[in-house]
């Protein structure tokens, strides 16, 4: 029998644990690397001296063992100590692995590993499968599954590399973002396949036809699947619900120059507004802004990844327009500091805002640009009613 080895991965509450659960109930073997790290620390003297040497001492429990706790604060966000450790505990894990797997005699084995595919022990699988499903939903899961605070959630998500890069190597991608059954759904799909597989591996050989068969016919060419239809933007204002989306898409934006609290985004809701512009489930734009005596204003405008700015971007930006110009605003002002991602200034030039001074400009305009201006910002402005201004 050909032993299935299937390599299952994922960022932090993307369902993986359901996935390997199922697995374990159809008769898999199952292996928790993160089970197998936390074994190393409680119970192999080696590895805990070395982790000792290299973190201090004070890492330990009276018995010897590595309080995760502690290690955790000196490692967690520091990438030059998260690879000290990793260089430790990385090899004796996939050492305990490799025996593990082959001293099974199970059809298939399921190893679950949230770095499965950021370091060698990829290698001896057969096929990856990866679990991924929106910001939001690992936001809420780590909030209300494992008691952590948002902030504490927000943080372990965000120093998590992108999901992307995982689903980019899988063979196997299981969207997690709906319902449990949805997920096992599609699990106990690819499921079916393993069952065909292995049935086939550890069937005889088939015996040669005699020269007298003659040759089944070839089987039709299968016809090709239609193309994709394109996904459409939606642009939408921003519920609560939708707040921690709006908080990890502008951290992601900024790099983390900007990290806004939860309590100023939903005031920001109750008295200004944001638009959001997505692709299916995928938030990639959100814009602050507001209207005020005859005048729009764009206060905040966050796009991630850069290159959305010529989807969801364009789209926000052209919902504003036509917003405030049925509301008959005179003009919309965008206020661009210095933390706005993408190429916010173009996109505004394609829309025809101007970077142009006031000279010329009504009193009420020019008045109304002074109570509305933030500090340090660069102004472009849309004129929405020339007859007004001429």
């Amino acid at each position: 029998m050909t032993q299935k080895i299937i390599g299952l991965t994922g960022n932090i509450a993307t369902g993986k644990s359901a996935v390997l659960r199922f697995a374990a109930e159809r008769g898999a073997h199952v292996i928790d690397a993160d089970k197998k790290v936390h074994e190393l620390l409680n119970t192999n003297s080696d590895i805990q001296s070395k982790i000792a040497a290299a973190f201090g001492e004070d890492i330990r429990d009276a018995d010897g063992a590595i309080n995760r706790a502690v290690l955790g604060r000196k490692v967690f966000g520091q990438d030059d100590e998260m690879e000290k450790l990793e260089a430790i505990l990385h090899p004796a894990v996939r050492a305990t692995i490799e025996q593990e797997v082959d001293a099974s005699t199970a059809a298939v084995v399921v190893i679950e590993a949230i770095k499965l595919l950021e370091g060698p022990l990829s290698e001896l699988c057969t096929a990856v499968w990866v679990t991924h499903c929106g910001k939001f939903r690992q936001l809420q899961r780590l909030i209300v599954a494992r008691g952590m605070n948002e902030d504490e959630a927000f943080d372990r998500i965000m120093k998590q590399n992108p999901q992307a890069d995982k689903v980019a190597k899988a063979n196997l991608v299981i969207d997690t973002s709906g319902t449990l059954a949805d997920t096992l759904k599609q699990v106990a799909a690819a499921w079916e396949t393993i069952g065909q597989v292995a049935a086939v591996a550890a069937a005889p050989a088939p015996v040669a036809p005699t020269p007298a068969t003659p040759k089944p016919a070839p089987a039709p060419a299968a016809k090709p699947a239609p193309p994709t239809p394109a996904a459409d933007v939606i642009v939408r204002r921003a519920r609560p619900s939708d707040i921690p989306s709006i908080m990890l898409l502008i951290h992601k934006a900024t790099d983390g120059k900007v990290k806004p609290k939860r309590a100023e985004i939903l005031m920001s809701l109750s008295e200004r507004g944001y638009l959001i512009g997505q692709i299916d489930s995928e938030i990639s734009t959100v814009a602050g802004w507001y209207t005020d005596k005859g005048f729009a204003a764009i206060e905040r405008f966050y796009v991630h990844p850069a290159e959305a700015m010529e989807t969801t971007g364009k789209a926000v930006l052209a919902e504003i327009g036509k917003t405030a110009n049925e509301l008959m605003c005179e003009a919309i002002f965008a206020f661009i500091d210095s933390n706005m991602s993408g190429d916010i200034k173009g996109a505004l030039t394609n829309e025809e805002y101007l970077t142009e001074g006031d000279d010329g400009w009504p009193r009420v305009w020019k008045q109304a640009l002074k109570e509305m201006e933030p500090e340090n910002v660069e102004v472009m402005t849309k004129k929405l009613w020339n007859a007004r201004v001429a």
